[in-house]
């Protein structure tokens, strides 16, 4: 994985095919987790967000109705759909029924524009000029996702993530998969880092 760099159009970077790979897979299971997985329509006509039978499927597995207005009981969906209010049970509940249809599709469509230019690369990914912010927005919920996996909670916990990161051998299936999850979150950390730096060289 290199750092983005300035090019006519936008910022490019090169990924090797496993981690183009890697990172595709994760967009599309947090496109999965917010019950619109890739090849579903998340705008209808009047711009809203239907509900398909592939949605419903999806939302069953996940215990989760987002009509009933209640959060997500699974920490790392509740991580990219975070209440309106902490202080009134009420009126969280009411502007999650609202607005929370909203939210996922526009979640799920910043997400899509990542994994199509990742799914259409051989090697050069290209965030184009005008697709920034659904490029920063959707690395920022693939982070919140791991971070909820990782048990993620403060600046402390992070530090303490990126510190472990490749730092020792895995003996366990369980240490593995931290380990995987914890180089997963540390490149994508540095990735999105090395693609504000690069927009904030100039304009390309």
């Amino acid at each position: 994985m290199r750092a983005f760099t300035a090019v006519p159009g936008g910022w490019a970077c090169e990924l090797e095919r496993a981690e183009l790979r890697i990172i595709a897979r994760v967009t599309a299971d947090t496109c999965e987790l917010l019950g619109l997985p890739l090849g579903t329509d998340t705008h209808d006509d009047d711009g809203g967000s239907p509900a398909s039978s592939t949605d419903e499927q999806v939302l069953a597995a996940l215990d989760w109705d987002p009509a009933a207005g209640q959060p997500p009981r699974d920490p790392a969906l509740a991580r990219l759909l975070p209440p309106a209010s902490t202080d009134d049970d009420e009126l969280a509940a009411e502007m999650r029924r609202l607005t929370e249809g909203s939210l996922r599709a526009t979640k799920a469509e910043q997400l899509r524009v990542v994994h199509d230019a990742l799914d259409a690369s051989s090697g050069i990914v290209v965030v184009r000029a005008g697709e920034e912010r659904a490029w920063l927005s959707a690395l920022t919920d693939l982070r919140l996702v791991l971070a909820a996996r990782l048990g993620i909670e403060t600046d402390e916990d992070a530090e303490r993530v990126h510190e472990r990161a490749g730092a020792r051998e895995p003996q366990t299936a369980a240490d593995e998969l931290d380990a995987a999850l914890t180089s997963l979150y540390a490149a994508l950390t540095w990735w999105q880092e090395s693609l504000l730096e690069a927009m904030s060289g100039g304009a390309s």
